[in-house]
């Protein structure tokens, strides 16, 4: 489907939902009893408590009730919720989120294309993968995020608010969950009020076990995740017009997480081992795949309400560290050997932000604040330089390699307005804008069997970027239950240098990576029908973005390439790259074009029973972006593998015109569809319910090695019973229901410029079976 099509199909359905007021004047239906109504959904979407029917942009709410109902125990089954959103937690090293086909890769170091906030302070996703538990409600904020969030964010946000302490009620819970693959996870959380409406102590707590049904077949060894963490929440309310809240979180996570490989051995290489497909669910690596993470995140927010305006403070401090051992050879392409990667990293963030807004105005509405954020990290590796005589061979000998990212730092500095103008009685109109400066301090030394020497030249080592990003909206309201709005967003991603480049020949400006700037605009409308019994909400959106920030991996380098040097000896004039540094990692810039649309629908069918369905339509593609490539016969079009560069050029540069992939070269497919339904049957003192998800994935393409994989769909079911007034709740679940096994991505692993039989593999997770059992013991 063009982006033509997109916009007519989208604009004829918004047309639709516009012309219903006259169609419902002819037979308005009798008033729905409370009961049967869709209940208000509040989210801060906008720094600001509102109907999420109010807000002029496509927001989807998840609260805290539906991710217990719907056993979500991971932030990555979020996404089975939200379509366009894709959480992938990398295999513990590498988490990334991509929305609206904007996909991101953290290797690149770059400010995330999607921001994870936890109580409104931005975090990494490390750590949002971490846990899930004693959550209030999860936001997914789509489109850029320019005016009001801490960070920029070109394809949007995700928030997660943890939940806050009762002042007037105690109140303690357990939640138990016992399944297959050694799941046990427990939450249990105890709520005191320690001065009755004054102060009041939260404390929760989390124990998780998992394994994914992953088993080394050499070795015998099983993945699995174990995660513990505590977390504490103060409330103090000391008048009717101030608020306090501190909360600090404490978390440990291990993770063995070996990949899944398929194929088979090439024994005339020495080669062994089965002969393996993605049902197996087998890994072959002979050494660790082992990762450690710990965090500690601290939260305070004040709000102070005083004649008509309203101060309030958000400040965070996060320290992690990360370190992991990993085998790199992971598809065993050379039998007894081990290519091991240590890495440890710490990183430490500050942020603060300061707004103040009007809130009883009539006409006009306005708000201003300030965001400050400083960080600092430090990385260092540790492996060998390995050196080989032949294929499929040991190395003959190996020097030690290692890189250590000097105490990196970065500052942002950001002012922001928000204005808020009621035209008439049915028309709002808002703007916003924000400046921000950044400025990022970074240096890598490589050190080769000696002393590590600085890789950038002193001229490189300190960035800084400004820049003007805001945001504009228009909505009316036909009806109290029906509005429409169009909305314009811009974002922004400050450039940097690619880290740990092992090309020492390797001029600085192929290190560079410049800023991205975006530019978003909607159409979108948002309905209640049937005395709001069903909500219908859609929009249709197109986003350019210029120098959209991207990574290449293994690309070939020539260190001793000259501008204007005649045609080499290689195809096509290009000449041989330099195999003793093998595939380099750059980042990289090019312009690309998003286009799409969106809808979500959810009714309440009879008494008990209500049901949601969402969808989403993306096309996002670069727009003649000149990339870093492989290209071996000087073509100009990228190739697999290969062994040579084009002439004139340190790397070779392509023009492409081809959809946006993620960090593995994946391009997701277009279309993706979520449902989720929930019936209620009283029985006395107890009802019975039964809850489903059901979740499609669309086909996605691998162009590098021009391979489709199908699309899919998983189903969720949940049965139980709870008590009628909800004080316990008792259920059986099982989360893809027909254990559908479906290949997502695969990956070639080289070793001395050659591949062996197998071939990494991304696979859905497996059938997982379980009971689980919540008590609440409120008063």
């Amino acid at each position: 489907m063009t982006s033509k099509a997109i916009f007519l199909s989208g604009a004829g359905a918004l047309t639709l939902i516009m012309a219903g007021p006259a169609l419902a004047q002819t037979a308005a239906p009798a008033a729905a009893p409370e009961g049967i109504q869709i209940e208000e959904v509040v989210v801060t979407a906008t720094k600001r408590s509102e109907n999420i029917q109010n807000v002029p942009s496509t927001v989807t709410a998840v609260t805290g009730e539906t991710l217990q109902k719907l056993n979500i125990l991971s932030f990555q089954d979020v996404q089975k919720l939200t379509p366009g959103l894709d959480l992938d937690n990398g295999g513990g090293r590498a988490q990334k989120i991509s929305l609206r086909g904007i996909s991101f890769d953290p290797d690149t170091a770059a400010s995330p294309a999607v921001q994870v906030y936890w109580n409104e302070t931005p975090i990494g996703a490390s750590t949002a993968f971490r846990a899930m538990y004693d959550v209030g409600q999860v936001e997914v904020l789509r489109g850029p995020q320019g005016t009001l969030r801490g960070q920029t964010s070109p394809a949007g946000a995700v928030t997660i608010v943890s939940r806050r302490p009762e002042f007037n009620s105690y109140g303690a819970s357990i939640f138990q969950t016992v399944g297959s693959n050694s799941l046990f996870n427990t939450q249990a959380s105890i709520n005191v009020p320690l001065i009755e409406g004054k102060l009041a102590l939260r404390v929760a707590g989390l124990y998780n076990h998992d394994r994914d049904g992953v088993e080394n077949a050499y070795n015998g060894r099983k993945n699995g995740d174990t995660t513990h963490s505590v977390r504490a929440s103060l409330g103090w309310r000391p008048t009717d017009d101030i608020e306090v809240f501190l909360v600090h979180q404490e978390l440990n996570d291990r993770l063995v997480s070996q990949p899944i490989v398929v194929g088979a051995p090439i024994t005339a290489a020495g080669q062994i081992g089965p002969s393996l497909n993605v049902d197996d669910r087998k890994s072959v690596v002979d050494g660790p795949a082992d990762y450690y993470h710990k965090s500690s995140l601290t939260s305070l927010s004040a709000t102070w309400s005083f004649a008509g305006h309203r101060l309030s403070y958000i400040g965070g401090y996060q320290r992690t560290t990360d370190t992991s051992a990993r085998d790199q050879d992971v598809t065993n392409v050379i039998k007894g050997f081990s290519d091991v990667q240590s890495v440890f990293a710490t990183a430490h963030q500050l942020t603060q932000e300061l707004r103040l807004e009007s809130t009883d105005r009539h006409f006009w509405n306005y708000l201003i604040g300030g965001y400050y954020g400083k960080s600092d990290a430090y990385a260092a590796f540790n492996q060998n330089y390995n050196i080989f005589f032949g294929p499929y061979q040991p190395p003959g000998f190996s020097l030690a390699l290692s890189g250590i990212s000097k105490p990196a730092e970065g500052k942002d500095l950001a002012f922001f307005t928000d204005h808020r103008f009621a035209l008439t009685s049915r028309d709002d109109l808002e703007l916003g804008l924000r400046w921000q400066r950044h400025e990022s301090t970074a240096q890598n030394l490589l050190a080769v069997a000696g002393p590590p020497a600085p890789v950038l030249p002193p001229e490189f080592v300190t960035r800084k970027s400004t820049a003007w990003t805001g945001s504009a909206s228009y909505k009316h309201r036909f009806t109290d239950d029906l509005m429409a709005y169009a909305s314009y967003g811009r974002g922004f991603r400050p450039g940097g240098t690619t880290q740990f480049v092992t090309a020492a020949a390797l001029a600085p400006q192929y290190r560079v990576y410049q800023d991205e700037t975006s530019d978003s605009f909607e159409l979108g409308v948002k309905s209640q029908w049937l005395d709001r019994r069903l909500q219908v909400n859609g929009d249709i959106f197109h986003q350019k973005i210029d120098g959209y920030i991207s990574r290449v991996n293994g690309v070939n380098s020539r260190g001793a390439a000259v501008a204007g040097e005649p045609a080499g000896p290689g195809p096509g004039g290009s000449y041989p790259y330099d195999a003793a540094t093998g595939g380099i990692n750059l980042n990289t810039n090019g312009d690309a074009v998003i286009t799409g649309a969106e809808v979500q629908v959810t009714g309440v069918i009879t008494e008990g029973w209500q049901a949601t369905i969402s969808a989403s339509y993306v096309d996002a593609h670069y727009d003649n972006a000149l990339l870093y490539c492989n290209d071996n016969n000087n073509d100009g079009v990228p190739d697999a593998g290969g062994a040579f560069v084009q002439p004139g050029r340190q790397v070779s540069v392509c023009a492409s015109n081809s959809k946006l992939a993620n960090d593995t070269g994946l391009a997701p497919g277009k279309f993706n569809l979520s449902l989720n339904s929930e019936y209620v049957r009283n029985v006395g003192a107890v009802d019975l319910f039964a809850r489903g998800l059901a979740r499609y994935t669309p086909r996605s393409y691998l162009p590098n090695v021009d391979q489709h994989f199908s699309a899919y769909a998983t189903v969720d079911l949940y049965l139980g019973v709870r008590s009628a007034d909800r004080a316990w709740e008792a259920s059986l679940f099982a989360q893809n229901l027909f254990d559908k096994s479906e290949q997502l991505s695969v990956g070639t692993v080289y070793v001395n410029g050659v591949a062996g039989g197998y071939r990494t593999a991304r696979v859905n997770a497996e059938r997982k079976v379980g009971i689980s059992f919540r008590y609440n013991f409120d008063r």
